[in-house]
């Protein structure tokens, strides 16, 4: 019965602020000014946030979870390196054993890389896409602001791919990421990975594709995949449509059966699970990561934009803690 009165009364309290008719210190981003595909990690020494730069990846050591007062900032790696011209995009920031690993993705000069795999794709058409592959750092020591070495990129099956991040499970580990169909069209994978920078295998799964009319506004897509746990039960929140065409949300697949590179044993929810909340000025929610902290609260870290028309509004972070109602994620 208090698991039952909890449920609704989180639904109840949801309810309220969606309509304005009740405020919450959630409604506020704590980044006004950054924050394109947010990321903020904790550990013993302090709590790091990074976002989309474009042309390197910077780590801000921030006062708290949620407050982004820089205390002290570096950028650990910059576009020109390793082949890579442009576009690092979405930077996650993962402790995996005693090192830290940073998987983003950018766009490849051609000398240096295969011109990628695109299931759909026109192969008399040059584009940046058949260039854009995810890619690994590895921290030099235990340092999260100190030296990092490129590991290689990340190409399941050859894919060009971005949004990468990663799924643990029974002691596996699986890279997650959002793969070009064609020019604009975007699907999910998943490959079991040997070490945090090495694919097991070129076998990659297809777990979700645009089916749906919400994951088709402006074009289709289904990219920023973050895996959220709860327990034993295991979610991939993604989102859906194009960025930039007003109708960005968020969508969610769940793990039903006991292995991650079995599509059937996912499901996809036939509804979005984030979208606009126009009361409190929040447009285009999407390309969420999952904070765990220590004391067991998580909260979901995502940007948004002012407006619906998205070029009129930077992305900016927010972020939010995560519920569950009747055992399921409550992500509104």
């Amino acid at each position: 019965m208090t698991s039952l009165l909890a449920s609704f009364s989180v639904i109840f309290s949801t309810l309220l602020a969606f309509l304005g008719l009740a405020a919450s210190p959630y409604d506020t981003p704590i980044d006004e000014f950054n924050g394109g595909d947010p990321f903020i990690v904790e550990d013993e020494t302090g709590c790091y946030y990074t976002y989309t730069t474009g042309g390197g990846v910077t780590i801000k050591k921030i006062k708290a979870y949620n407050d982004t007062t820089v205390l002290e900032e570096k950028e650990v790696y910059t576009a020109g390196n390793d082949g890579i011209l442009h576009s690092i995009w979405a930077p996650e920031i993962h402790k995996i054993g005693d090192r830290w690993y940073i998987v983003s993705c950018a766009v490849f000069d051609k000398s240096a890389v295969e011109r990628g795999a695109m299931p759909d794709g026109n192969e008399t058409q040059e584009h940046d896409d058949y260039y854009r592959y995810g890619f690994v750092l590895e921290s030099k020591s235990e340092d999260i602001l100190g030296e990092y070495e490129f590991k290689g990129i990340l190409s399941p099956n050859g894919l060009n791919n971005i949004d990468g991040t990663y799924l643990q499970k029974d002691g596996k580990l699986y890279y997650i990421s959002s793969a070009y169909h064609a020019v604009g069209t975007q699907c999910i994978y998943i490959s079991e990975m040997e070490n945090p920078y090495t694919l097991k295998s070129t076998q990659s799964v297809m777990l979700s594709k645009p089916e749906y009319a919400w994951e088709k506004k402006g074009w289709w897509v289904n990219e920023g995949p973050a895996v959220l746990y709860n327990e034993d039960d295991t979610y991939i929140v993604y989102s859906a449509s194009g960025y930039s065409s007003g109708d960005y949300c968020m969508g969610m697949l769940t793990l039903k059966g006991n292995d991650p590179m079995n599509a059937r044993h996912w499901r996809k929810n036939p509804v979005r699970v984030h979208y606009h909340q126009p009361k409190k000025s929040i447009y285009s929610a999407g390309h969420c990561s999952f904070l765990y902290r220590d004391n067991g609260e998580i909260f979901m870290v995502y940007h948004a934009t002012k407006t619906k028309a998205f070029f009129d509004s930077p992305r900016i972070t927010y972020i939010k803690p995560v519920q569950f109602v009747f055992g399921k994620p409550w992500l509104w």
